[in-house]
Protein backbone atom coordinates (compact mmCIF):
# COMPACT_ATOMS: atom_id res chain seq x y z
CA UNK A 1 0.00 0.00 0.00
CA UNK A 2 1.42 3.56 -0.86
CA UNK A 3 2.33 5.91 1.38
CA UNK A 4 -0.65 6.97 3.89
CA UNK A 5 -1.59 10.41 4.75
CA UNK A 6 -2.40 11.96 7.71
CA UNK A 7 -6.19 12.62 6.78
CA UNK A 8 -6.67 9.06 5.46
CA UNK A 9 -4.79 7.11 9.18
CA UNK A 10 -7.01 9.09 11.26
CA UNK A 11 -10.24 8.08 9.21
CA UNK A 12 -8.80 4.64 9.44
CA UNK A 13 -7.90 4.65 13.76
CA UNK A 14 -10.95 3.31 14.42
CA UNK A 15 -10.60 0.53 12.55
CA UNK A 16 -6.75 -0.37 13.45
CA UNK A 17 -7.89 0.44 17.17
CA UNK A 18 -10.94 -2.28 16.72
CA UNK A 19 -8.06 -4.70 14.95
CA UNK A 20 -10.77 -4.79 11.95
CA UNK A 21 -8.72 -3.16 9.18
CA UNK A 22 -6.97 -6.06 7.02
CA UNK A 23 -3.31 -6.92 7.65
CA UNK A 24 -1.88 -4.50 4.80
CA UNK A 25 -3.78 -1.83 6.27
CA UNK A 26 -2.26 -2.31 10.04
CA UNK A 27 0.92 -2.51 8.28
CA UNK A 28 0.28 0.88 6.52
CA UNK A 29 -0.91 2.40 9.71
CA UNK A 30 1.82 1.18 11.74
CA UNK A 31 4.55 2.65 9.63
CA UNK A 32 3.21 5.60 9.71
CA UNK A 33 2.35 5.96 13.41
CA UNK A 34 6.37 4.73 13.34
CA UNK A 35 7.05 8.27 12.10
CA UNK A 36 3.77 10.80 12.93
CA UNK A 37 3.82 12.05 16.39
CA UNK A 38 0.60 14.19 15.53
CA UNK A 39 -1.30 10.62 14.63
CA UNK A 40 0.14 8.45 17.64
CA UNK A 41 -1.08 11.21 19.74
CA UNK A 42 -4.46 10.75 18.35
CA UNK A 43 -4.46 7.21 18.56
CA UNK A 44 -3.63 7.30 22.49
CA UNK A 45 -6.09 9.30 22.79
CA UNK A 46 -8.71 7.04 21.10
CA UNK A 47 -7.13 4.52 23.32
CA UNK A 48 -7.88 6.24 26.42
CA UNK A 49 -11.40 7.68 25.20
CA UNK A 50 -12.94 4.10 23.85
CA UNK A 51 -16.11 3.41 25.13
CA UNK A 52 -16.67 -0.16 23.59
CA UNK A 53 -17.02 -2.76 25.76
CA UNK A 54 -14.33 -5.98 24.89
CA UNK A 55 -17.67 -7.89 23.70
CA UNK A 56 -18.53 -5.57 21.02
CA UNK A 57 -14.95 -4.94 19.57
CA UNK A 58 -15.13 -9.08 19.79
CA UNK A 59 -17.93 -8.77 17.73
CA UNK A 60 -16.85 -6.65 15.68
CA UNK A 61 -14.14 -9.28 14.49
CA UNK A 62 -16.36 -11.80 13.87
CA UNK A 63 -18.58 -10.02 12.12
CA UNK A 64 -15.34 -9.02 9.95
CA UNK A 65 -14.52 -13.10 10.07
CA UNK A 66 -18.47 -13.70 9.30
CA UNK A 67 -18.19 -11.43 5.99
CA UNK A 68 -14.68 -12.71 4.80
CA UNK A 69 -16.38 -16.43 5.04
CA UNK A 70 -20.08 -14.99 3.33
CA UNK A 71 -17.59 -13.83 0.37
CA UNK A 72 -16.04 -17.42 0.23
CA UNK A 73 -19.35 -19.36 0.56
CA UNK A 74 -20.89 -16.71 -2.26
CA UNK A 75 -17.76 -17.28 -4.74
CA UNK A 76 -18.26 -20.99 -4.13
CA UNK A 77 -21.96 -20.60 -4.94
CA UNK A 78 -21.64 -18.78 -7.94
CA UNK A 79 -18.87 -21.73 -9.23
CA UNK A 80 -21.91 -24.22 -8.43
CA UNK A 81 -24.76 -21.88 -10.13
CA UNK A 82 -22.00 -22.17 -13.26
CA UNK A 83 -21.67 -25.85 -13.10
CA UNK A 84 -25.09 -26.72 -12.56
CA UNK A 85 -25.71 -24.23 -15.72
CA UNK A 86 -23.16 -26.07 -17.65
CA UNK A 87 -24.92 -29.16 -16.64
CA UNK A 88 -28.03 -28.39 -17.83
CA UNK A 89 -27.43 -26.79 -20.96
CA UNK A 90 -25.32 -29.90 -21.51
CA UNK A 91 -28.62 -31.90 -20.67
CA UNK A 92 -30.60 -29.95 -23.09
CA UNK A 93 -28.50 -29.89 -25.76
CA UNK A 94 -28.47 -33.66 -25.40
CA UNK A 95 -32.23 -33.83 -25.59
CA UNK A 96 -32.27 -31.80 -29.12
CA UNK A 97 -29.84 -33.63 -30.44
CA UNK A 98 -31.69 -37.04 -29.82
CA UNK A 99 -34.97 -35.30 -30.16
CA UNK A 100 -33.80 -34.71 -33.85
CA UNK A 101 -31.91 -37.74 -34.79
CA UNK A 102 -35.26 -39.44 -33.75
CA UNK A 103 -37.72 -37.01 -35.56
CA UNK A 104 -35.18 -36.67 -38.71
CA UNK A 105 -32.91 -39.42 -38.95
CA UNK A 106 -34.20 -42.80 -36.97
CA UNK A 107 -35.90 -44.66 -39.57
CA UNK A 108 -38.41 -46.19 -36.97
CA UNK A 109 -42.03 -45.76 -39.03
CA UNK A 110 -42.87 -47.88 -41.03
CA UNK A 111 -44.52 -47.19 -44.35
CA UNK A 112 -48.55 -48.37 -44.93
CA UNK A 113 -48.86 -51.44 -47.34
CA UNK A 114 -51.89 -48.78 -48.43
CA UNK A 115 -48.63 -46.57 -49.67
CA UNK A 116 -46.90 -49.77 -51.53
CA UNK A 117 -47.13 -50.60 -55.20
CA UNK A 118 -45.38 -53.96 -56.70
CA UNK A 119 -45.27 -54.67 -60.00
CA UNK A 120 -43.64 -56.59 -62.93
CA UNK A 121 -43.23 -59.47 -60.59
CA UNK A 122 -41.21 -61.59 -62.36
CA UNK A 123 -38.68 -64.41 -63.11
CA UNK A 124 -35.20 -63.89 -64.45
CA UNK A 125 -32.68 -66.22 -66.24
CA UNK A 126 -30.52 -66.85 -63.39
CA UNK A 127 -33.45 -67.93 -61.06
CA UNK A 128 -34.06 -64.65 -59.50
CA UNK A 129 -37.37 -63.38 -58.87
CA UNK A 130 -37.61 -59.41 -59.68
CA UNK A 131 -40.34 -56.80 -59.32
CA UNK A 132 -40.72 -53.35 -58.98
CA UNK A 133 -41.20 -51.14 -56.26
CA UNK A 134 -42.77 -47.60 -55.94
CA UNK A 135 -44.07 -45.68 -52.90
CA UNK A 136 -47.01 -43.68 -54.03
CA UNK A 137 -47.44 -41.26 -50.67
CA UNK A 138 -44.96 -39.15 -52.49
CA UNK A 139 -42.26 -38.84 -49.04
CA UNK A 140 -38.96 -40.20 -49.12
CA UNK A 141 -37.87 -44.22 -48.32
CA UNK A 142 -34.75 -44.29 -45.95
CA UNK A 143 -34.35 -48.02 -45.44
CA UNK A 144 -35.78 -51.14 -45.95
CA UNK A 145 -36.07 -54.10 -43.25
CA UNK A 146 -35.74 -57.32 -44.16
CA UNK A 147 -36.83 -60.21 -41.44
CA UNK A 148 -37.97 -63.81 -42.01
CA UNK A 149 -40.05 -65.73 -39.36
CA UNK A 150 -39.86 -69.15 -37.91
CA UNK A 151 -43.23 -69.95 -40.30
CA UNK A 152 -41.17 -69.43 -43.29
CA UNK A 153 -42.70 -66.38 -44.43
CA UNK A 154 -40.14 -63.68 -45.16
CA UNK A 155 -41.08 -59.62 -45.12
CA UNK A 156 -39.39 -56.77 -46.57
CA UNK A 157 -40.70 -53.47 -45.23
CA UNK A 158 -39.71 -50.13 -45.96
CA UNK A 159 -38.81 -47.46 -42.66
CA UNK A 160 -38.78 -43.91 -42.77
CA UNK A 161 -38.14 -41.65 -39.84
CA UNK A 162 -41.43 -39.69 -37.85
CA UNK A 163 -40.59 -36.20 -39.89
CA UNK A 164 -41.31 -37.65 -43.46
CA UNK A 165 -39.47 -36.18 -46.43
CA UNK A 166 -40.61 -35.36 -50.01
CA UNK A 167 -36.89 -34.19 -51.33
CA UNK A 168 -35.71 -37.67 -52.89
CA UNK A 169 -39.14 -39.39 -53.18
CA UNK A 170 -39.05 -40.22 -56.91
CA UNK A 171 -35.53 -41.70 -56.96
CA UNK A 172 -33.57 -44.71 -54.73
CA UNK A 173 -35.58 -47.09 -52.44
CA UNK A 174 -38.86 -44.91 -53.48
CA UNK A 175 -38.95 -46.19 -56.74
CA UNK A 176 -36.92 -49.13 -58.18
CA UNK A 177 -36.41 -52.59 -59.35
CA UNK A 178 -35.47 -54.84 -57.62
CA UNK A 179 -34.71 -58.81 -56.96
CA UNK A 180 -35.09 -61.33 -54.40
CA UNK A 181 -32.55 -64.38 -54.63
CA UNK A 182 -35.00 -67.19 -53.09
CA UNK A 183 -31.80 -69.86 -52.81
CA UNK A 184 -29.82 -67.52 -51.23
CA UNK A 185 -32.08 -66.79 -48.49
CA UNK A 186 -32.93 -70.19 -47.83
CA UNK A 187 -29.42 -71.55 -47.69
CA UNK A 188 -28.91 -68.85 -44.64
CA UNK A 189 -32.04 -69.56 -43.05
CA UNK A 190 -30.90 -70.97 -39.27
CA UNK A 191 -33.23 -74.18 -39.53
CA UNK A 192 -32.04 -75.21 -43.53
CA UNK A 193 -35.02 -78.12 -43.21
CA UNK A 194 -37.39 -75.05 -43.16
CA UNK A 195 -37.93 -73.66 -46.89
CA UNK A 196 -39.08 -70.37 -47.47
CA UNK A 197 -42.82 -70.77 -48.24
CA UNK A 198 -44.15 -66.90 -49.14
CA UNK A 199 -42.32 -63.54 -49.69
CA UNK A 200 -44.38 -60.19 -48.85
CA UNK A 201 -43.33 -56.77 -49.18
CA UNK A 202 -44.67 -54.05 -46.81
CA UNK A 203 -45.03 -54.43 -42.43
CA UNK A 204 -46.51 -57.80 -41.46
CA UNK A 205 -49.41 -56.25 -39.33
CA UNK A 206 -50.68 -54.34 -42.77
CA UNK A 207 -52.02 -56.41 -45.08
CA UNK A 208 -48.80 -57.03 -46.88
CA UNK A 209 -48.29 -57.57 -50.32
CA UNK A 210 -47.42 -60.88 -51.92
CA UNK A 211 -44.84 -61.31 -54.24
CA UNK A 212 -44.23 -64.76 -53.98
CA UNK A 213 -45.09 -68.04 -52.35
CA UNK A 214 -44.38 -72.20 -53.20
CA UNK A 215 -46.46 -73.39 -56.07
CA UNK A 216 -46.82 -69.98 -57.97
CA UNK A 217 -45.45 -69.83 -61.51
CA UNK A 218 -44.06 -66.18 -62.04
CA UNK A 219 -43.64 -65.11 -66.13
CA UNK A 220 -40.29 -65.18 -67.00
CA UNK A 221 -38.86 -61.49 -67.24
CA UNK A 222 -39.45 -59.25 -69.99
CA UNK A 223 -35.78 -57.67 -71.96
CA UNK A 224 -36.24 -54.89 -70.81
CA UNK A 225 -36.67 -56.33 -66.72
CA UNK A 226 -33.38 -58.55 -67.40
CA UNK A 227 -31.81 -56.00 -68.73
CA UNK A 228 -32.49 -53.62 -65.44
CA UNK A 229 -29.55 -56.32 -64.10
CA UNK A 230 -27.36 -57.37 -67.12
CA UNK A 231 -24.41 -55.68 -65.01
CA UNK A 232 -25.46 -57.72 -61.78
CA UNK A 233 -25.55 -61.02 -63.40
Amino acid sequence: MNKLSCEVVEDLLPLYHDEVCSAATREAIEAHLATCGHCSAALRKLQQNSSLPFEVIARNKQESAGLSSFQGYWHRARVLSFVKGLLLATAVCAVLILGYATLFRWNITKVPSSSIEITDVSLLNNGKIAYHVKITDGYEVNQINARMGNDGIFYITPVRPVIKSRKFAELGLGNRYDTIDLELLNANRNNPSTQIKAIYYGPKDNNPILIWKQGMDLPPATAAVEAQFAEQN
